[in-house]
């Protein structure tokens, strides 16, 4: 069974103007309707907009989480049968505060969801949607990672290793036996956001950033340059240095504190997930503190593994129906929403969310 993923920018603006023939496609012409405002969601806010952003690790009772979630069904209302059954995620950072508060707010069950299709059809109309949501789970992101890297890779033995994922807001990690996780091995604290920050500090004492939020810096960030003041700023030497800092002074005291000699003997491998295990600064500093005793990898498609993870839990907890399961990551930098290509899937040797074996 494959899962396919789709995903666009978590940043929204309210829509001003007119936005019409201005997207290729739904995705990347998402307009969604709260109350009585319009927003422009992901690719269309960030061309559209002048200040698009979010709050990060925002609240599932703020207006951003609403917002992205409304963004992300709209994008898959078509693509799966209803009921449907959702997982979805925090980190542990905001798990335990935000799981039940989510929880709540997936149990409304039905949700109408109002969206503007002229951003990308010049015979497009103002819609409506409604999803029918029956079976939900909040579990944390990095037990929904493990789950997506076990089935990415196709070994659902896959065991004793440690995981680690580099979000925007927050970086996870743990160690998964064929027990479960170690609990006391879980940790989470500032992700690249704090480099990102680091940089813009740096950046603000030599040049006029235009008043650009973070999000925007993030942007630039990944493409290692910045246009400013009718100027390209190459920004990769500067990156280099501040993401080699912030390995140092936060993901390298993590390991040490959560992770003992007993651990790291007994596990065969450091995964490397999340969006920031594009960095290679990040990735070439995990191989060189660990290059003697532990083998460090890069999992494949490392942003997906959240959604993905979400997306087998949601066929768990449907009774193995996978055309009405769905996995939402709404995540800092970007949301990733998956769902099965097929009708059929095969559950054995699965992890779930209890026991990731």
């Amino acid at each position: 069974m494959k899962a396919s993923t789709i995903s666009f920018p978590s940043v929204f603006e309210t829509a001003f103007g007119n936005t019409e023939n201005s997207s290729r496609d739904l995705l990347n012409g998402i307009k969604v309707k709260k109350d009585d405002t319009w927003y422009m969601v992901g690719n269309l806010a960030k061309r559209g907009g002048i200040n698009p952003g979010r709050i990060t690790n925002a609240a599932p009772l703020e207006v951003d989480y609403d917002i992205l979630f409304k963004a992300a069904m709209v994008n898959i209302a078509d693509k799966v049968q209803q009921p449907m059954s959702i997982t979805m995620g925090f980190p542990f950072s905001t798990y335990n505060i935000y799981k039940q508060v989510a929880e709540q707010y997936l149990s409304k069950r039905h949700f109408l969801i109002e969206y503007d299709t002229q951003t990308f059809n010049t015979k497009g109309a103002v819609k409506k949607a409604m999803l029918d949501v029956e079976k939900y789970e909040i579990i944390p992101e990095i037990v929904g990672g493990i789950i997506g890297l076990k089935k990415t890779i196709g070994d659902p033995n896959l065991d004793n290793f440690i995981a680690v994922s580099f979000g925007f807001g927050t970086i996870e990690g743990g160690m998964a036996t064929g027990d479960g996780l170690i609990n006391r091995t879980c940790f989470s604290s500032h992700g690249i956001k704090y480099a990102i920050n680091n940089l813009s500090r740096e950046l603000n004492q030599k040049y006029y950033l235009d008043m650009k939020n973070e999000h925007q810096l993030d942007d630039a960030f990944m493409k290692g340059s910045i246009f400013t003041n009718r100027k390209r700023i190459d920004l990769k030497e500067a990156r280099k240095g501040v993401l080699t800092q912030y390995y140092r002074e936060v993901v390298s005291p993590l390991m040490r504190q959560y992770f003992t000699d007993l651990d790291f003997e007994q596990c065969s491998k450091i995964y490397l997930m999340g969006g920031g295990a594009h960095y290679r600064e990040l990735t070439d500093a995990f191989v060189e503190e660990f290059r003697d005793f532990i083998p460090v990898e890069v999992a494949p498609s490392p942003e997906n593994l959240m959604s993905i993870g979400y997306l087998y839990n949601s066929l768990r907890i449907s009774d193995n129906k996978p055309q009405r399961s769905v996995g939402v990551d709404l995540g800092n930098a970007s949301s990733i929403i998956s769902i099965f290509d097929e009708e059929k899937v095969n559950l054995s040797g699965s992890a779930t969310a209890s026991a990731i074996n």
